[in-house]
Formats: structure tokens, C-alpha cells, sequence
């Protein structure tokens, strides 16, 4: 079995174990000190990162809060002084955040750019080689950075004060339920959470056990499944072409959602097991009708961080007010009116596609989303006179459907240059599919017992998304079972884990696939 998995066991059964015997004030020091010990066990060492950002944002915040006390403490202060502490306070955000970027830049993207940078001098035959340095990424940094980073602009706008102890904000940074993959949490909401006791519920212990298990399928069965086929297709793709290719752009696209959702879902879940409530990541996002409502549904909590403290900081600057303001006197239309808007997704998309990896892949992959939809913005207009001249609904059934299959198709050639090694095997994939067929799909190792595995495992996935998509909450709806037949439902879900699920030593050990960031 995965070794992080195991050690995901271990962490929560130690948890669960001393979390509700002790006191409840001192219920999260049980957290704080397993999330250590199980940080230490994978990243060794490592854990210092972490605690060093958890330290620049602790002392940072304090003073934040303490300038902004004398303001409120003292209203006597002239302005000129109100002004000179609010420079201070913005200084001292921004210094700490290019810091903790510092780390999180020269670890992750070091390498990258410096080999870039070398690529782009040696056009002009400069004759340059580099040297790429051996770095280690700590586990979830580029999760808790961003954590970090929301809590000190939170204390900075004055949504909430700051954390006067340092235990709890590391305690918030390094949960071990999210630390992994996420999801990307924020203090108010969940930081306050996990500091604080939770007393023992059933429902709490029987959900959150219910939803460790299903993220377990979804892993297990259905992700590590489909991961023998592509990682056959992926290492040469010029081996394949047609039904080969596609495989590889519907397998990978499977891959992920399954992957990420089933550890979401182990996540949440273990979270529920102690009385917390992190925050929903995924939405059914296969059932929107646009890429934008797709990046709503897909990895919420990272969509809604870029939106808080990227998109509103670019949109909402003084500099870009000023320079909308000059553009609208000389042409007052639907793209000045989107300009800012349009500026503001390209800094998101950018950022989106550099936080995913440090390879011209993901840079593509963001800037391809920030094209379609920067594009659907601007044609807007046109769409709604088109349809209005047509007579037609544009919320018609028929038509949500033509969108839903065109968002599934923009979403399919993403996630192609997403899985794929390069760019240039991303492109040979796409080009290739409708090619005649070339590869044998019995030497991708699944025969057709591990197929049909595979079909009856997504089709209970499907269903259990068509049924959240209409507001059934499964759950709540297998309590209201007898007793029997509830424990019937999770015996099978169980067995079915254990007799299909994808581990041992005749599987290649698939790891979570954003276990990286």
C-alpha cells in the first residue's frame, strides 16, 4: 500500500486515540504534535521550512496587530503618524510574503528558471550549460505557504486579530489531514477549528470513517487502476496513436479527478473523525457548462485563494483604477469595461499555472484556461444578440447540454497538456488522435478482468455525482437505513477496497498525484 497512506493511518488512529481522552482545551496539542511527528516521518528535517514560515508569519501578524491597537488605543495620533504606522504595517506584510516566496521560489523554481534563462541566452549562441542544484521540496509547502500568506493579509486588512499564540499557527499550518494535497485552509474558518476541542459524536466518527473510505476507492480502485495504463502510454506516445491516445487523454483526466477527489475526500474525512469542518474542494466539476464554472467545481479552495488575494490585489490597485479610468475617456465599451477584470485573470492564471509545477507545461496549461475564458468574456455581447436574433433560450436544456459536452472536450485537451511529460508529447497526443490506431491495448497491463473492474468502479462513482449534483446527501440518506442493511453498505464498500483496490508488490506504487506541491 502507499506509504503515505499508512502513515495517514497511523496519524489518525494515534489521534483519535489521546484526542478524546485528554481535557478539551488540550485536545489540539494531540494534533499539533502527531501532525509533527507524522510531518517528521515522511519529510525528516524538512519540517523546519515549515516552521520557519509559521515563525515569519507568527511575529509578523503580532506586530501588524500591535500598530494596529495604538491606532485604535490612541486617537490623538495625527494622521500624518496614522499614515506612517499604516506604511509600516504594509512594509512588513510585504517583506514577510516576498520572504516565505523566497523559500518557496528557490526550492521549487530555482532550477527552472535558471535553466530557462541559460535556454533563452544560449539562442544567441552563447554557449552556456547549467548546472541544476539538488533541492528538496518539502511536503505541502506550496499548500501551507499559501495558508500562511492569507492569514498575515487577513490580520493586514483587519478581518480578524492575530494569533497571540505561536503553537496554534503551526498547529493550523502543519495538520496533518491537509498538509498533503490541501485543501488550502484559512484561519478564521479553520484554524479556529482545528485549535479548538471537539467533543466525541457518532455521526462525526461515522461520517468522517464513511468518506475515508470512499476516498480510499476512489484511489485505489479506480485512480491507481487507470494509472497502469497511462503511465504505459505516457513514457512513449509515439508508440500510440488513435484509440492509444485516447485512452492516454481520458485515462489521465479519470487519474486526477479520482485521485485528488479520493484524497479530498480521505482528507475531509479525517477531519470530520475530530469535529472539524475543512472546507469542500471539489464540486462534481464534470457537470459544468464553462470553464469558469469548472475552475468553481475543481480545487475550490485554490480558486477562491487566487481570487481573494491575487485577482482583487491586481483588479482593485490604485494604478490599475487610474489606468481604466484614462482608457474609459477615450473608448467607453465592453472591453474597457473588462479590462480590469481581463489584466487582473491573466496575473490568476499565470500564478495558477506556476503554483501547479516548475515546467513550461503548467505555464501553458494556466495561460490556455486564462485564453478561453478571458475569450468567452469578450464575445459575451455577440452571444447574447446571437441568441436573442435565434429566438433562442439561451438556458434551454439543449443548450446547457451543447455546453456541458463543449466544457468536457476544453477540459480533456487541458488535462492532455496537464498529464502529459512535455509540451511536445501533450501536442503529438492531441495531433495523433484521430489518426488511424497504432499500439496494442492489451500491453497497457490491464486484461479484461482489471477492465471491467475499472467500468463498475467509475460507474458507482458517476452515480454517487449525479446523485450529490442533485442535492442528495448520501449519507444523511444511508442513517435513515436499519441498522443491517447500513453496515451491509460499508462492509461492501470495504471488501470491495480491499479485494480490488490497486497495492502490493505486483503494482508499481502510484503516489498521490499533488503529493508533490
Amino acid at each position: 500500500m502507499n506509504q503515505l497512506l499508512l502513515y495517514l493511518a497511523v496519524a489518525v488512529l494515534l489521534s483519535l486515540v489521546f484526542y478524546y481522552i485528554i481535557p478539551l482545551r488540550f485536545r489540539w496539542i494531540v494534533l499539533l504534535c502527531v501532525s509533527i511527528i507524522f510531518y517528521c516521518a515522511i519529510d525528516k528535517y524538512l519540517l523546519v521550512f515549515a516552521i520557519t514560515t509559521a515563525i515569519g508569519v507568527y511575529f509578523s501578524a503580532l506586530g501588524i496587530q500591535k500598530r494596529n491597537d495604538k491606532i485604535s488605543q490612541n486617537p490623538e495620533l495625527t494622521k500624518e503618524d496614522k499614515k506612517k504606522i499604516k506604511r509600516l504595517n504594509k512594509a512588513s506584510m510585504v517583506v514577510t510574503i516576498l520572504f516565505n516566496l523566497a523559500i518557496l521560489g528557490f526550492l521549487k523554481y530555482f532550477n527552472f528558471f535558471g535553466e530557462s534563462f541559460i535556454s533563452f541566452l544560449n539562442l544567441f549562441n552563447a554557449g552556456l550549460t547549467f548546472r541544476g542544484l539538488k533541492l528538496f521540496l518539502p511536503l505541502g509547502i506550496s499548500f501551507y505557504t499559501l495558508s500562511a500568506i492569507g492569514y498575515l493579509v487577513d490580520v493586514h486588512r483587519k478581518k480578524y486579530p492575530a494569533e497571540r499564540n505561536f503553537f496554534k499557527i503551526l498547529a493550523f499550518l502543519t495538520f496533518f489531514a491537509s498538509i498533503v494535497e490541501g485543501p488550502i485552509l484559512r484561519y478564521d474558518q479553520d484554524g479556529k477549528q482545528i485549535t479548538e476541542g471537539h467533543k466525541a459524536e457518532y455521526k462525526n466518527l461515522a461520517h468522517g470513517g464513511q468518506r475515508v473510505i470512499w476516498g480510499l476507492f476512489k484511489k485505489l480502485v479506480i485512480a491507481d487502476r487507470v494509472f497502469l495504463a497511462v503511465k504505459t502510454i505516457a513514457a512513449n506516445p509515439t508508440n500510440f496513436s488513435g484509440g492509444g491516445s485516447l485512452v492516454f487523454i481520458l485515462g489521465y483526466t479519470l487519474q486526477l479527478y479520482a485521485d485528488f477527489s479520493g484524497f479530498m475526500d480521505i482528507s475531509l474525512g479525517i477531519a470530520e473523525m475530530f469535529g472539524i469542518k475543512l472546507p469542500e474542494n471539489f464540486r462534481q466539476p464534470f457537470f459544468a457548462k464553462g470553464p469558469q464554472e469548472f475552475w468553481q467545481r475543481w480545487h475550490i479552495t485554490l480558486g477562491l485563494w487566487f481570487k481573494e488575494y491575487i485577482f482583487y490585489s491586481v483588479a482593485l490597485t490604485s494604478g490599475m483604477k487610474k489606468f481604466t479610468k484614462a482608457v474609459k475617456k477615450k473608448h467607453k465599451n465592453h472591453f474597457t469595461k473588462t479590462l480590469p477584470t481581463i489584466v487582473a485573470l491573466f496575473c490568476v492564471w499565470l500564478c495558477n499555472g506556476l503554483w501547479h509545477g516548475p515546467e513550461w507545461k503548467y505555464i501553458v496549461y494556466g495561460l490556455y484556461y486564462f485564453v478561453i475564458i478571458a475569450f468567452g468574456m469578450l464575445m459575451e455581447p455577440l452571444f447574447k444578440k446571437m441568441w436573442a436574433k435565434m429566438k433562442v433560450n439561451p438556458d434551454s436544456t439543449w443548450l446547457n447540454m451543447v455546453r456541458r459536452a463543449r466544457t468536457l472536450i476544453i477540459i480533456l485537451v487541458g488535462e492532455t497538456i496537464f498529464g502529459a511529460n512535455t509540451l511536445s508529447d501533450a501536442f503529438y497526443i492531441l495531433g495523433s488522435l484521430f489518426t488511424p490506431y497504432k499500439g496494442s491495448l492489451l500491453g497497457l497491463g490491464l486484461d479484461y478482468k482489471e477492465v471491467v473492474v475499472l467500468m463498475v468502479a467509475v460507474v458507482i462513482m458517476v452515480i454517487v455525482d449525479i446523485l450529490k449534483e442533485k442535492k442528495i446527501n448520501i449519507r444523511d440518506k444511508i442513517d435513515t437505513f436499519v441498522f443491517p442493511v447500513r453496515w451491509l453498505i460499508y462492509i461492501s464498500l470495504i471488501l470491495f477496497v480491499v479485494i480490488f483496490g490497486v497495492y502490493g508488490d505486483m503494482y508499481s506504487s502510484a503516489p498521490f498525484m499533488y503529493g508533490g506541491f
